[in-house]
């Protein structure tokens, strides 16, 4: 049993590194994603979100040489709007990521310490156990302090996702309400 035991525990030591490594990966990428967070923000505020933006302007370019047919148009529109979509989706996906990652990271941070800690408890060295109980505590909170911004970003983006999709869906209705109102009265011109 002892070889299994030592075995298990050089492994958890050969991870320690990784582990630390990971969670302070992931706290610069949170560090970046707050920054990316605040400054939508602030655009939103401002009533100038890009991304809304960049898809009328897409629209209206794709309405200079439209297809001849509403069930064709209708088609294209659709096919934007879902790329549009997938894009946005993508864009923050990986605050979804670190919901999860964060706190695992942060709990592998604590666990392995805190084996090495109990180990230099039973032979005597406080030292060494006090500084493992400190990194096994902090990548806890660094962790979970990650996984909680993560989750609260992507809530809140989620909402303006969902809020942008139907104003890219309205102006989608709206131009080819437009169009077929144009083709019907370019009709009549032509048929009187």
């Amino acid at each position: 049993m002892n070889i299994l035991e030592s075995t298990l525990l050089a492994i958890a030591n050969l991870l320690y590194y990784p582990v630390i490594v990971s969670v302070l990966l992931v706290l610069a990428h949170q560090a970046l994603a707050v920054g990316k967070f605040l400054s939508e923000l602030k655009q939103r505020r401002g009533k100038h979100f890009r991304r809304i933006n960049e898809f009328e302007a897409k629209r209206k370019a794709y309405f200079t040489s439209p297809a001849s047919t509403y069930k064709a148009i209708e088609f294209d529109l659709i096919y934007q709007l879902r790329q549009w979509h997938q894009q946005y989706g993508k864009s923050i996906s990986s605050n979804r990521l670190v919901v999860k990652a964060g706190p695992t990271m942060g709990l592998l941070g604590t666990l392995i310490p805190m084996g090495t800690a109990l180990s230099s408890l039973s032979q005597g060295d406080l030292m060494i156990m006090s500084a493992n109980m400190v990194t096994a505590f902090t990548t806890t909170v660094v962790g979970m302090a990650c996984g909680l911004s993560a989750f609260l970003m992507n809530y809140k983006q989620t909402e303006w996702m969902k809020s942008d999709l139907l104003e890219c869906e309205a102006q989608c209705e709206r131009s080819l309400l437009e169009w077929e109102a144009a083709t019907q009265q370019t009709e009549k011109l032509i048929n009187s």
